[in-house]
């Protein structure tokens, strides 16, 4: 009991720590804000693909101990947004990023308490990996917020990524 109280407090001073300093992300094109912690790293964006009628941002956590693989882990976050003809309510948007995804690699699940979340499993040059998507339709756009994390990292940077998803503002 006294090993979960400790986690808990870890986590809470982990989460206060992770969003008291803060810049706030916009993609006016796309119609989509967020709140991001200043010790998290960018590592791209596409604020207008007109080509592919989407939009991306992809950021890194800080590294995080894994107790599992025994290294620390950099788990990502990303959102993506499309602006297309095919793609008109959150059942299409599911299943265009179903259709995405290899199938030899990914594999999603209905998350159980939310209904427009799915957990996705990766194994991706033999390593695995854990997630969990979110998905918007809103003014004819449609959000998937992404969190990916190894098996031992996912329970850990889990609570950052649901705080995180409620900065997120779709205009």
């Amino acid at each position: 009991m006294k090993r979960l109280v400790t986690f808990i407090l870890f986590v809470r001073i982990g989460l206060l720590q992770t969003l008291a300093q803060s810049h706030d992300y916009v993609n006016n094109p796309y119609r989509f804000s967020a709140v991001i912690p200043d010790a998290w790293k960018l590592y791209g964006q596409i604020l207008n693909d007109t080509i592919r009628h989407k939009a991306i941002a992809d950021w890194g956590l800080p590294p995080i101990y894994s107790d599992i693989e025994k290294t620390e882990i950099e788990n990502s976050i990303s959102i993506t947004a499309y602006k297309k003809d095919n793609i008109t309510t959150v059942n299409q948007l599911i299943a265009a990023e179903y259709l995405r995804l290899d199938p030899t690699k990914y594999s999603m699940e209905t998350d159980s308490t939310i209904k427009d979340a799915r957990i996705i499993y990766a194994t991706l040059n033999g390593l695995k990996y854990k997630g969990k998507s979110y998905f918007v339709f809103k003014n004819g756009i449609g959000y998937v917020v992404n969190f990916m994390a190894t098996p031992g990292t996912f329970d850990k940077n889990l609570p950052i990524f649901e705080k995180f998803r409620t900065t997120i503002k779709f205009l």
